[in-house]
């Protein structure tokens, strides 16, 4: 089985609802959930005027290549009403493939490792939650190796 690490964020609207129909839509499509990371309320990144999102980690098993896979996501998140307008701009959800495994793709609408993964402390940050030791394609570190490189700042458990 390849580990298949996904991101998931949403900042409009109701935000723990968001990721909860989100976990839904996924099982609904046959994508098994094997892990999940705690929420983090997280500041935006890229486009710092915006509210803040929830953020969540979550490994996930299913029957789809990665094209396939994505194309599931972007469903999923059209679905769910986003909106795709300019980038980083607030969303209903975001659903990004970290990791397939440790599969290498580069196409015009795929690239996994995701490019931005090592720019994203929090994504670093929540990933080493559920898969310290997952050793990306890209490194010969584990994820729980780059938490020492990062900040931590912006980055806290969401409590209700």
């Amino acid at each position: 089985m390849e580990s298949i690490f996904l991101l998931l964020g949403t900042n409009v609207g109701n935000l723990k609802k968001n990721l909860e129909r989100a976990l839904n839509k996924l099982q609904r499509h046959n994508i098994r959930i094997i892990k999940k990371s705690r929420i983090y309320k997280t500041k935006p990144w890229g486009n710092n005027n915006q509210p803040d999102f929830l953020n969540m980690a979550i490994e996930v098993d299913c029957d789809y290549s990665p094209v396939e896979l994505l194309a599931v996501l972007k469903s999923i998140e059209s679905n769910m009403g986003r909106i795709k307008r300019r980038r980083w701009a607030p969303r209903v959800i975001d659903v990004d493939i970290l990791f397939y495994g440790d599969r290498v793709i580069k196409s015009e609408n795929l690239t996994i490792p995701h490019k931005e993964f090592l720019n994203r402390p929090f994504a670093i940050k929540l990933l080493a939650e559920i898969a310290p030791d997952f050793v990306p394609p890209f490194s010969t570190k584990r994820v729980k190796d780059f938490l020492d490189e990062i900040r931590n700042e912006g980055i806290e458990i969401y409590r209700d």
